[in-house]
This record gives structure tokens, C-alpha cells and sequence, in this order.
């Protein structure tokens, strides 16, 4: 479905490299640029998302709904990879950022390849719900959110989600997918450190400079000059990560009712691979009978929400458990047994310890008429 669309021609590729070079990389270091997490990030940004997106994220958004005809709103469409991706099989696409160099880039994108079904466009973030609002007061077919709610700050976030409810056509879907889930024991997206994603704010600041990340731990050498508000903002620019919390103060106590994917489907899972942190966290979820849709025990959350409640028997089904947690937990298991094992063993030698003393001997000799004597006055008295 997919494969053939994939950009292979070197030409192409140059120009939409040389685009972004010139629009989004514009005000990097140009020195990070020639690094080797310079070199990634740039290959990331002119084909590897979007070989991602066009791999993994359409074919799973496509069992879902048939995308030809479609509407389609990305909110948060950023250089456009995920854009192009979606551009192949839809009607109509608009792109929406906050950051104009990566919508020129965006922009720079689509006549690379050829599209004239996208449009795209720039709105600050105060404004962002008004200028949805107003565009899209027809509804729309499908919202994308990938890899944006982490980058908002919490009640962007929660803003967000309720407006893309409320501008879906009645079988319309909401789309979130690679978001960092923020209940998850290592920032995989941002600092690299286990934790980090998890603390408040000023410490999250102050320990940022031990961060494995290249020309991270430099970004908030100014926090001590800054607010709260404006620091915690910074970090939430970053990214920080989202949880099924968000989803419920956002959509109600009710939104895994229509979930109809919730990322354990083979597209996703030949994508981002089942961990053993997801495995454990799955467990707690499970062990304290949490009402949490399984979903949101992933690492990355791919979500899709469809706008018309489903009947229970069309919910995905819960996902086999992976061997990790098995292995993990036969080694609770084994590790349980030995203990208890050990413990009989010492019961064991206590008692024959006891059996064998010298004290224990002369006490039984001493007790034996005792006994005999009780034993013959039991006899009498039936």
C-alpha cells in the first residue's frame, strides 16, 4: 500500500534536505549540524519520519477508516513528514505550527513532491482554538496529533484534545500518535535519563546538565532568572510527555470507550517494540485492577479515538502478555520458592539440632515416667 511512495529518487531528497537546511535548521548551531546527533536529526527531519509515518502510521490509521475522500487536520505538522505521508491517500489536508521555519520547510516539502492538496499554516498558540474554531466549523474527517500534545503546555494540551472532539464529524477520528507517555521510568524523548520527565520544575532545571543529550544540558543555565511559569513552559517546549490523565479530564472518565487502537497492533508493534518497562507497567495496572485502558501502559502512546461510541465487542481486544514480564515474574516466582525453601531448611536443621542435643535427651529420659504414669491414669479413668 505504501512502499511505492517511498522517496527514493537522491534528486528529491536533496532538495527537500537543502529546504530545510535553509528554512528549519536555519538557526541551529551550525556546529551541532555537522555532529553526529546533528547529522540524525537531519536525516530524521527529510525522510526518516516521514518512512515512519508511511511504514507504520497510515496503514494503522487506514484499517480504521478508509482515507479516500477524507478531510484530514494535523495540528503541530512541523517540517511535514507526517503531512506527506498522509497527502498520498487523502482529499484534503490542512497543517497547522507555531514555528514558521519549520512550515517553510513544510512548504518547501510539498513542491518537492509534488502536492497540491496540502495547505498550511501559521498560528501562535493563544490563538491557535480560535483559528481552528473558525476554519473548521464543518468538521473534519481526521485530526493528527504526532508527536505534539508533549511539546504543549497542560492546558494547551487539555484544549486541544477537547476542541478535536468537537470539531470531528460523528465517525471522525482522533489520531495521537508518538507521544511520550509520561507514567514511564525513563525520558526516552527529551534528557535521556531515567526519572527526569517525572520531577517538578526547578529540579527538573537544575538536574537538566547531566543529560547524556548533546546541547541539552546547557538550556536552562537562565532558570534562576525566570518563572515558574515561563520555566515550566521552556521544559514543556522540550517535551515532556502525556498520560491517560490528560485523555480524561480532557474527553471524561468514559474515553476508552472509544478507543479503537490502542498501539499493541502489529503496524505499531513492528514500530516501537513491547519493553520491560511497559511490561512492569502494565502489571502494576493489572495488580492494583486500575481502570486505565491498556494503552497507556506503552512507552510512546499511539491512540486512536473514534468520535461514535463503540459497541464493547469492537473494542481492541486486550494484548497478549509479552515473555519479558513472564521471565520477570518466574524469577519472583523462583525467587520466592528458593526463599521459602531455605527457610524449611533451617526449620530442618533447628529440629534435628534439637533432636540430637544432649539436653533434649536427658530431658525425654526424665519425662518418660511421667508419661507412663499419665499414660495409666488416662487407662483408669475410661
Amino acid at each position: 500500500m505504501c512502499d511505492k511512495y517511498i522517496v527514493q529518487d537522491s534528486d528529491k531528497l536533496r532538495r527537500i534536505e537543502e529546504a530545510l537546511l535553509a528554512t528549519y535548521f536555519k538557526n541551529y548551531d551550525q556546529e551541532f549540524l555537522t555532529t553526529e546527533t546533528g547529522k540524525e536529526d537531519i536525516k530524521a527531519n527529510v525522510y526518516r519520519r516521514y518512512n515512519s509515518a508511511l511504514k507504520h502510521v497510515v496503514p494503522w490509521v487506514a484499517k480504521q477508516v478508509d482515507l479516500t475522500g477524507k478531510t484530514l487536520l494535523e495540528i503541530g505538522s512541523g517540517t511535514g513528514s507526517s503531512t506527506a505521508a498522509f497527502a498520498h491517500f487523502v482529499d484534503k489536508i490542512d497543517g497547522y505550527d507555531i514555528d514558521g521555519q519549520a512550515l517553510a520547510g513544510a512548504r518547501a516539502r510539498m513542491e518537492v513532491m509534488e502536492f497540491d492538496n496540502v495547505a498550511l499554516h501559521l498560528v501562535a498558540p493563544q490563538h491557535l482554538v480560535g483559528t481552528l474554531k473558525e476554519n473548521h466549523a464543518d468538521g473534519v474527517d481526521i485530526i493528527l496529533l504526532f508527536a505534539v500534545l508533549e511539546h504543549q503546555t497542560i492546558q494547551e494540551r487539555h484544549e486541544t484534545i477537547k476542541l478535536c472532539w468537537e470539531l470531528l464529524n460523528p465517525d471522525g477520528i482522533l489520531v495521537v500518535t508518538e507521544t511520550p507517555n509520561l507514567l514511564q521510568y525513563t525520558d526516552t524523548h527529551t534528557s535521556l535519563l531515567p526519572f527526569q520527565h517525572l520531577l517538578p520544575t526547578e529540579l527538573y532545571a537544575r538536574y537538566a546538565d547531566r543529560s547524556p543529550r548533546e546541547g541539552f544540558g546547557n538550556c536552562f543555565t537562565d532558570a534562576p532568572s525566570l518563572s515558574c511559569e515561563d520555566l515550566d513552559a521552556s521544559i514543556m517546549r522540550w517535551g515532556r510527555g502525556a498520560s491517560y490523565h490528560d485523555f480524561e479530564l480532557a474527553l471524561g472518565k468514559d474515553h476508552g470507550k472509544y478507543l479503537v487502537a490502542n498501539g499493541f497492533e502489529q503496524e505499531i508493534l513492528s514500530w516501537v517494540d513491547v519493553s520491560l518497562e511497559e511490561e512492569l507497567l502494565r502489571y502494576f495496572f493489572e495488580a492494583k485492577c486500575l481502570d486505565v485502558p491498556l494503552a497507556f501502559s506503552r512507552i510512546v502512546l499511539n491512540l486512536i479515538y473514534k468520535k461514535s461510541e463503540i459497541p464493547s465487542a469492537c473494542l481492541p481486544p486486550a494484548p497478549e502478555q509479552i515473555f519479558i514480564i513472564d521471565k520477570y515474574l518466574y524469577r519472583e516466582q523462583e525467587f520466592v520458592i528458593n526463599s521459602l525453601t531455605e527457610q524449611l531448611a533451617g526449620a530442618e536443621k533447628q529440629l534435628h539440632d534439637i533432636l540430637a542435643s544432649k539436653r533434649w535427651l536427658l530431658g525425654n529420659i526424665l519425662a518418660a515416667p511421667y508419661r507412663k504414669m499419665k499414660a495409666l491414669f488416662s487407662d483408669s479413668a475410661t
